[in-house]
């Protein structure tokens, strides 16, 4: 073999990985090009809230996850607004595609703590807490969660919330940005002391909200015409199911008003259910089973009925089955 032959073939020999080492070069190159957008982008949005008035604090920005992930973690984020809302934790992530950041997905893996001035301090873990936000070509964006496994807890007392699962994507309607789309599935909830007073088997809904430009003020919203259109909620609690669909408006007192098509096996489960979380008094959520109990009977063990929000209400022909005007 002559000597310019062996040359030849000791540069094809080599080509394959001098390849590779550009091309892994670039990637690592583009991979803390990303990593370095992240963490500006943090700093530029911290600085914007602070701006507006909120208090925003975290210590190291450090990145991982080389080659396979861009993942980016913050140490001890705490964001709270004035003396209304606190939230902290000990390590909030988000990952990426080096290559796409137009999806960003958040994480938490420790336990969050948020205090509100209305509702207290509460303690919160999930076996699995992502949300994600996305540039969609067709919808703008898309804002979606999922959590699996989780609960919230009030130091000094036995108040508990409890989600086996929830799922749900918010984003504008690709046929019409003035309408949002939230579809949403959640399954095993529960409020209240020890195993739960209020409690939701599984829920599944998709519901569009119209006019959101004008959503900052009701009177705007509603002389828009703006309304919240229930496509389809799907509700079991025990052996009572629940179906509803309609839409729902606001009257001149910013009260809920409407007209909704429904269909309730066990009606009397979810009145208690009502009764339970205060939306309705216990004398009325009595009359109300009673009076609802006999009407599915009647209908074979299924009520067929229209709801009507009016009067600051929502209303089963003379029964009510809810009151909203109570403190």
């Amino acid at each position: 073999m002559s000597h310019d032959a062996k040359k030849m073939r000791l540069r094809w020999l080599y080509l394959p990985w001098a390849i590779a080492a550009v091309v892994f070069g670039g990637y690592y190159m583009l991979w803390r090009a990303g990593a370095a957008k992240i963490k500006s982008t943090v700093a530029e949005w911290a600085e914007d809230q602070r701006t507006a008035g909120m208090n925003i604090a975290y210590g190291p920005v450090k990145a991982s996850g080389f080659p396979f992930f861009l993942r980016v973690h913050i140490d001890a984020p705490d964001i709270a607004y004035a003396d209304e809302w606190r939230w902290r934790t000990e390590t909030l992530t988000i990952d990426a595609l080096p290559y796409d950041l137009r999806r960003l997905i958040f994480s938490v893996r420790g336990e969050q703590k948020l205090s509100t001035q209305t509702y207290g301090e509460w303690r919160i873990a999930a076996e699995e807490f992502l949300v994600s936000i996305a540039d969609d070509k067709a919808k703008d964006w898309i804002f979606a969660t999922t959590i699996n496994g989780a609960t919230a807890r009030q130091p000094g007392n036995e108040n508990k919330i409890s989600l086996g699962s929830l799922v749900f994507d918010l984003s504008p309607d690709a046929a019409d940005r003035t309408t949002l789309v939230l579809a949403l599935a959640a399954t095993d909830a529960a409020v209240g002391p020890k195993d739960g007073t209020i409690r939701l088997d599984r829920l599944q809904t998709v519901i569009q909200t119209t006019q959101i430009h004008a959503l900052g003020d009701a009177d705007t919203w509603r002389n828009a015409g703006g309304a919240v259109k229930i496509n389809g909620l799907l509700a079991s609690v025990d052996d009572a199911n629940l179906s509803v669909s309609g839409d729902i408006g606001l009257d001149a007192d910013h009260a809920p008003a409407g007209l909704l098509t429904t269909e309730i096996v066990a009606p009397g489960t979810f009145v208690e259910a009502l009764a339970a979380a205060g939306v309705i008094a216990p004398d009325d959520a009595e009359q109300a089973v009673a009076a609802l109990t006999l009407a599915a009977i009647a209908g074979g063990g299924k009520l067929k009925t229209p709801i009507e929000l009016k009067d600051g209400g929502a209303h089963i022909g003379s029964v009510t089955i809810a009151d909203f005007s109570r403190d």
